[in-house]
């Protein structure tokens, strides 16, 4: 199987706090609640959303309180592509081969989305107690035009690719959640393998049916994305770059390289050394290497690509000795980040709300 393909990702949430239809149902009245305890079973601290101080409820507050449709837009991977373009030219972007279904349909909102101006909660409401809209709403309508025929079912959208067209190795995706992919590196033996083949497809099958803005903690900026798979170019590469951007400004960079030995360094918005240490997990691998031509290129289009957000993460690969992108991070680790305290205050000072 790790020949045919290599799949990424979640199916379900089953420990508490985290219960799949529970919180998908939830009023919106009550995401600050379970969002409190989600954020102390994830790091054992309190979270302070009226006076968010750290990197990580800061995050917090923007998932809640801080969601434009413009982050959203470019939360979906589909569309992020237009803006990508726009911004900094098609070149950066990664070949689609395929987008299903092809045509967009406006996403149907419930009242509650107008009224806060498509940005999450009630902005001037931080512990919910005032907001009394129930946005279980946006899901029946869904549900409800799914089964008039207004939007396609989703579980037909695999049955839509045209495995024909497709090269021998390609990457397939969901636009709406995050390492929700997988990487076929030999159509041929997938197609003659039909047991792998129902797998891959009830894989996906199983992710289209899902909101992925329920399994990491309200990250709202997933929310109401018209679910799609799309297929890209398969672009292997042995380099990424994370350009950390507050208020536009890329101010920490991350560059993780893995061919013959993982090793990360990451840099100041000067690219001289930093200490931080992105996960604890990553800490064996702290090297000191200078920053190359690659990786101050990133300064300039990232700086372009994060000015319409106080905070967002831009993520690159290296292919063939050029820069590729990747996508917009907004809620990285979705603000349960393991990060150092005083990298947690540091990163929190950067990020005006």
């Amino acid at each position: 199987m790790k020949n045919i393909f290599n799949c990424f990702g979640k199916d379900k949430i089953g420990e508490p706090p985290y219960e799949y239809n529970f919180l998908v149902n939830l009023p919106e009245s009550g995401y600050p609640k379970y969002l409190k305890k989600i954020y102390k079973y994830r790091t054992g601290e309190n979270l302070n959303l009226k006076h968010p101080k750290t990197f990580n409820e800061k995050i917090q507050w923007i998932k809640l309180y801080g969601v434009t449709q413009l982050m959203r837009d470019c939360t979906d991977k589909v569309k992020v592509r237009d803006y990508v373009k726009e911004k900094i030219g098609e070149e950066y972007l990664k070949p689609v081969l395929q987008i299903i279904p092809n045509e967009s349909k406006e996403t149907m909102r419930c009242h509650c989305e107008q009224v806060n101006d498509n940005s999450g909660l009630a902005r001037q409401s931080t512990d919910g107690s005032n907001d009394k809209m129930d946005c279980r709403a946006d899901i029946k309508m869904t549900l409800s035009a799914r089964n008039d025929g207004e939007l396609d079912d989703v579980s037909t959208y695999f049955d839509k690719i045209d495995f024909d067209k497709l090269p021998d190795s390609f990457v397939i995706k969901t636009n709406h959640g995050c390492k929700w992919h997988c990487i076929i590196k030999n159509k041929q033996k997938l197609l003659q393998n039909k047991k792998l083949f129902e797998k891959l497809k009830n894989k996906f099958n199983g992710w289209l049916e899902q909101e992925f803005w329920v399994f990491e903690g309200f990250e709202l900026n997933y929310k109401n994305l018209e679910h799609k798979i799309f297929i890209e170019s398969y672009m292997p590469s042995f380099r990424y770059i994370q350009v950390f951007c507050f208020n536009g400004i890329p101010k920490i960079y991350a560059d993780i390289q893995l061919e013959n030995e993982t090793k990360i360094c990451t840099y100041n918005e000067d690219f001289s050394y930093s200490d931080l240490v992105l996960k604890k997990e990553d800490r064996e691998f702290m090297q000191k290497f200078p920053a190359d031509k690659i990786l101050k290129q990133t300064f300039d289009l990232s700086k372009i690509l994060a000015e319409n957000f106080n905070f967002v993460r831009v993520d690159w690969i290296v292919f063939n000795n050029s820069l590729k992108f990747e996508e917009l991070t907004f809620t990285p680790y979705s603000g349960f980040s393991e990060i150092e305290e005083k990298w947690n205050r540091k990163l929190g000072d950067f990020l005006n709300l």
